[in-house]
């Protein structure tokens, strides 16, 4: 999973003006990305492709899943190849 966009200038990311930063990932079938969200924190995750499984929670392409008051996600390939944004948010 990579951060594109963030309160803070890097090479790799964009700058926005708040306190939340966006990730991008592909994962292909059964590959699996860990990511921590800070305690107060709130996450938004939208599928763009495929489908994956969010804390054992399945989601397909157009779904998108509120997150609060978890800090830690596991975020599952669930078809060949699958796309997904990170929202994590104040």
């Amino acid at each position: 999973m990579q951060q594109i966009v963030g309160p803070e200038k890097t090479p790799e990311t964009a700058v926005i003006h708040q306190d939340a930063s966006l990730y991008s990932s592909i994962l292909l079938q059964d590959q699996e990305v860990d990511q921590k969200l800070g305690v107060g924190r709130y996450g938004w995750l939208q599928v763009a492709r495929g489908s994956v499984t969010l804390n054992g929670t399945p989601l397909s392409a157009g779904d998108g899943a509120a997150i609060e008051e978890e800090t830690a996600l596991k975020i599952v390939g669930a078809a060949p190849e699958s796309e997904f944004l990170l929202f994590d948010l104040a």
